[in-house]
């Protein structure tokens, strides 16, 4: 198992945001005056490259909005990675954002962002609740319907990504995935039971603690069939330094929500050693950070993890 620290600032990109940010200071200030500013006509912000379609699942009977970004100026003759992101309605975005800058580093891929058809962040919870929960006794702290998962990972492989795959050239032999707290926990479960779906597994701070972390129930039997596959896979697991408890506290110590890091950690360790041949495994903290901060820090280490050539 390697461990990676953190990354380093792109001076570019600073330099970048500056000068937009004085370009524009300077064509409000010398080609417009106050009248012309207020006539101005707001247009919609245009993702380039970048479609969405909504779908009603004939597996669950649920509805997903699909968003998806092809590289720029592409080879009708190549096919691409598939990136494929959930919780899409907040990561899309980013990570089609930070490529291009990271671009002459990386491969570019196909992303492919699933979410729902809503900008309601009450109905967006609500949703990924219950499909990134995996089925148990557990129940939501709030109340919100949970243990769709095993449905949702129906949806994914049997819906969604054929969809993907007619319509766009994706390079079967390098799909990827990435999930951030309940998706990292959905990541994990995918990686356990359909170890083949996949080339390279991104887990961002995963919870998981959820129903007492029964997700691990998969891990003996994937451990002993990762071994004689043929398959050669890549996983990066992410935590955030803030999210494990550090008090004195020995209940709060012993409690699995509050281990976060160890679980992650702890998990990463087993995994390495299942099958260093068939399985290559990375882990890294990041410092200062919580479970909310380190959203693009993560996002952005998965990104290059998956894509450097």
């Amino acid at each position: 198992m390697s461990f990676i620290g953190p990354a380093l600032p792109r001076i570019r990109t600073i330099s970048k945001v500056i000068g937009i940010v004085i370009v524009s200071g300077t064509i409000f200030a010398r080609g417009a005056d106050r009248s012309d500013r207020n006539t101005l006509a707001a247009e919609p912000v245009v993702v380039p490259r970048a479609q969405q379609y909504d779908i009603t699942s004939k597996i669950n009977g649920l509805k997903y909005r699909i968003m998806v970004s092809t590289p720029r100026n592409a080879d009708p003759g190549k096919r691409y990675p598939a990136f494929y992101i959930l919780d899409g309605n907040w990561y899309f975005l980013p990570a089609v954002g930070i490529v291009p800058d990271m671009s002459e580093d990386l491969l570019t891929p196909i992303f492919v962002g699933i979410g729902y058809p809503t900008e309601d962040g009450k109905e967006i919870d609500r949703r990924r609740t219950f499909d990134l929960t995996p089925p148990g006794k557990q129940k939501d702290p709030f109340g919100i319907p949970a243990g769709g998962g095993d449905n949702f990972v129906r949806v994914l492989l049997e819906e969604i990504k054929p969809l993907v795959e007619t319509r766009y050239q994706i390079d079967q032999a390098r799909q990827i995935i990435y999930g951030k707290s309940y998706g990292g926990l959905l990541v994990i479960h995918l990686l356990f039971a359909h170890p083949e779906a996949f080339q390279t597994y991104l887990i961002s701070s995963p919870a998981i603690f959820w129903d007492n972390c029964s997700v691990l129930a998969g891990e003996k039997d994937f451990s002993q069939k990762i071994k004689t596959s043929n398959l050669r896979l890549k996983v990066l697991i992410t935590s955030a330094s803030e999210e494990q408890y550090r008090g004195s506290d020995l209940k709060l110590q012993a409690e699995e929500i509050y281990r976060m890091v160890d679980n992650a950690s702890e998990l990463a360790g087993r995994l390495a050693t299942a099958s260093p041949q068939n399985l290559s495994v990375t882990y890294t903290v990041f410092p200062d950070e919580t479970h909310v901060s380190v959203s693009l820090a993560a996002l952005g280490r998965a990104l290059y993890f998956a894509l450097k050539p």
